[in-house]
């Protein structure tokens, strides 16, 4: 069985492997979709590296602070569904009990 389970684990870390490799490609082409477009102002002035570096970086900073607010909003999100919403776990337990022939509820 550990045999098995060392074929498994090498196959899923040889498939994360190629997946990083993918995106790692596909990361290089939205940087550089991205320093293309940059590379020509509004005014079709060309702009200089430095300019478009700059413009990159702001891009990805922005687009880490969007993560970080996706992260808390999904947080929030789930902590309020947790707290606010009524779990399955009351569904199973009422499951248990017609299950056991008390037709009576345990608790109100």
């Amino acid at each position: 069985m550990s045999r098995r389970l060392l074929d498994k684990l090498d196959q899923l870390i040889q498939l994360q492997k190629e997946q990083n490799s993918a995106l790692d490609k596909i990361t290089a082409l939205l940087v550089g979709q991205q320093l293309l477009t940059e590379c020509v102002d509004y005014q079709g002035k060309a702009r200089t590296p430095e300019d478009c570096a700059e413009i990159t970086i702001e891009g990805f900073s922005a687009a880490l602070c969007l993560m970080s607010e996706l992260e808390q909003r999904n947080k929030e999100y789930q902590y309020q569904k947790q707290e606010f919403f009524i779990s399955n776990d009351d569904d199973e337990d009422e499951d248990d009990n017609e299950s056991s022939g008390n037709t009576f509820p345990t608790s109100f």
